[in-house]
């Protein structure tokens, strides 16, 4: 069983009583540090802040920060991130580069002198490789798994519906483009609204997912989407979502995940070149919100401008 009293008396040390800014996207592991924060330095000394992405957040996600925020006693501070996100995302998928440099970089502007407490957990790659304190950015969560995060909420009977698309993986649409965002109109459009249009499906049909996400490939010209959903659906289910799918503006093909696939990935040569690099892709990226495990083809890039990958095609392979 976690102690609880250790958690609170790191938020004391780290912010030497001092008030903290939480970086507070609404979801289960932030909304724990929001509230554990509030115990450790009562609500005149926290500030939740959040960056909104505008489209590429899930609908819904603003309220429900607001509606936590308030039942804890705060004023929530909203930051528009979309434009820094996109910047960052014309090189290729990178939450890691998004997160220091669009979210927390966002608040730091904003709050530059003041501890910011994110929800980081040994889920995350800063909790498997990173420290609990780094630039003035404290991780009280930093030694928990996820179980014991949904642990923790039971105890102090919080109840944090995930956001977006399955039971432990949250975040922004914009994780399932799997290509550089070059054209917000084209690729972010597409990605946004397909991802929308099938939470809105399952929630209309009062089905719960395990999985349930749109992965949009292809080369830059062409928006394939694959359609990843766990328990796999039935052949009239799976026929009645494709038809709403290919109603989305942009998006040209839709594949269901329900077989393995081939992916071809067009790396950045420092990641075709490092092992490392690319197994935190496949095991961090890819596998886990894929509904069958796929194969991966890597390709090394001559593409200067590409600074992480690109899943340029999806090959359908046969048992």
């Amino acid at each position: 069983m976690t102690d609880f009293s250790l958690l609170l008396r790191s938020i004391v040390e780290a912010s030497s009583g001092r008030k903290v800014v939480v970086a507070f996207s609404g979801g289960k592991d932030s909304s724990l540090v929001l509230f554990l924060a509030v115990q450790a330095l009562n609500k005149e000394k926290v500030i939740p802040v959040h960056v909104d992405w505008g489209p590429y957040s899930y609908s819904g996600v603003k309220e429900r920060v607001e509606a936590f925020s308030r039942n804890l006693g705060l004023d929530p501070v909203f930051i528009p991130g979309k434009y820094e996100m996109e910047k960052i995302l014309k090189g290729g998928p990178s939450c890691n580069r998004c997160t220091r440099k669009a979210k927390l970089g966002l608040i730091r502007k904003k709050f530059p002198s003041d501890l910011i407490l994110t929800g980081a957990n040994q889920a995350d790659s800063w909790g498997k490789r990173g420290e609990p304190l780094m630039n003035g950015v404290f991780a009280p969560l930093f030694s928990l798994s996820r179980n014991e995060i949904k642990d923790a909420l039971g105890f102090f009977g919080l109840e944090v519906e995930s956001i977006g698309e399955s039971n432990s993986r949250e975040g922004c649409k914009a994780k399932h483009l799997l290509k550089p965002l070059i054209s917000p109109a084209f690729h972010g459009g597409v990605v946004s609204e397909a991802n929308e249009v099938l939470l809105g499906f399952f929630r209309e049909k009062g089905m719960e997912m395990e999985l349930a996400n749109i992965k949009i490939v292809g080369p830059l010209s062409e928006n394939i989407g694959l359609v990843n959903v766990r328990p796999f659906l039935e052949a009239g289910v799976k026929e009645e979502l494709q038809k709403r799918l290919l109603a989305v503006k942009n998006l040209n093909k839709v594949e269901f995940v329900d077989a393995p696939f081939r992916l071809t990935l067009v790396v950045n040569p420092s990641i075709y070149n490092d092992l490392h690099a690319r197994e935190s892709i496949e095991e961090g990226i890819i596998f886990p919100s894929f509904a069958f495990p796929p194969k991966i083809w890597w390709v090394k890039s001559q593409n200067k401008r590409l600074l992480s990958f690109h899943v340029v095609s999806a090959e359908r392979l046969s048992y």
